[in-house]
């Protein structure tokens, strides 16, 4: 089958199409290759898996001091801002706090607002 034809059974471009067989040609499989873009994000797996135990023995521990800690425990600095993110990115503890009062899903790491 001609790629025109090829086009007008799969309801596609002829472009897609001769991108499709490039693509077979080059590595064997029409399976999409994996997008990445930029490089792994190791600094803030290592806070990720850091956060959980620091906050456990320092809770009321200001930003900056989470930061030094960690910058002096793993070696790697982090700013303020980025701190800030990984806590409010850390899973409920309740899971009972994962809705809001009106049903919608809460931002992990957000603490629930009590209507007074």
């Amino acid at each position: 089958m001609s790629q025109e034809q090829a086009a007008v059974v799969f309801g596609v471009s002829v472009n897609t199409v001769g991108r499709y067989l490039a693509r077979r040609r080059t590595t064997g499989s029409l399976a999409p290759t994996a997008q990445r873009h930029g490089p792994t994000p190791k600094k803030r797996q290592r806070l990720h898996a850091w956060l959980p135990g620091r906050l456990a023995t320092a809770a009321d521990a200001t930003l900056a001091e989470h930061a030094a800690a960690f910058a002096a425990e793993a070696g790697l600095r982090v700013s303020l801002a980025t701190m800030s993110r990984a806590i409010a990115s850390l899973p409920a503890d309740d899971p009972g706090q994962a809705l809001t009062p009106t049903g919608r899903r809460r931002r992990p790491g957000r603490p629930l607002k009590q209507r007074p």
